[in-house]
């Protein structure tokens, strides 16, 4: 089973269309869900990420690549619910991904923290991922390597720093 990346926020959707309105922004834009299309067909999942609905997957995405959260945080984060992430959450956490810490301070407050499982299935992914990169990185010339990077990191600076993008 592939894991199709279908969900975009409509927090993450409008902040692409804010950015990009002219002929090469929609160019740009699916040019990027080509590639996420393409990615998620040419990927050799682990058998326990195909278990997981793409939402979860960016839940988890999320909680590695900002560190451990509060459930609050975390919804807004992913313009969701805090129902909604009650119920992601419960989830990964069934599927052994996650797990819930409380606040020693304040047993309100509960974090959300990627197990040593859910880190490890995720190293696998992306050691995957740059097989795949460094594939395709190799059919192509130094000087387009550079200006492929360049451009990725400064999509980012932008949607980091812009409003409704991630952080």
């Amino acid at each position: 089973m592939v894991i199709l990346f279908n969900y975009l926020t409509v927090q993450c959707f409008n902040c692409i269309i804010a950015l990009v309105m002219n002929v090469e922004g929609r160019k740009i834009v699916e040019a990027i869900i080509e590639l996420t299309l393409t990615f998620s067909k040419m990927i050799k999942f682990h058998p326990e990420l195909e278990k997981l609905r793409a939402v979860e997957l960016y839940t988890l995405f999320y909680l590695l690549r900002h560190g451990p959260c509060k459930m609050k945080d975390l919804a807004q984060a992913l313009s969701m619910t805090k129902a909604n992430i009650t119920h992601l959450v419960d989830a990964l956490e069934r599927k052994g991904f996650v797990q819930r810490i409380l606040n020693d301070l304040d047993r309100r407050i509960v974090h959300v923290y990627v197990t040593n499982y859910g880190k490890k299935i995720y190293d696998e992914l992306i050691e995957e991922l740059s097989k795949l990169v460094e594939n395709v990185a190799s059919k192509l010339k130094p000087a387009d390597l550079v200006i492929i990077s360049r451009g990725f990191e400064k999509f980012l600076a932008e949607f980091s720093g812009s409003k409704g993008g991630t952080k």
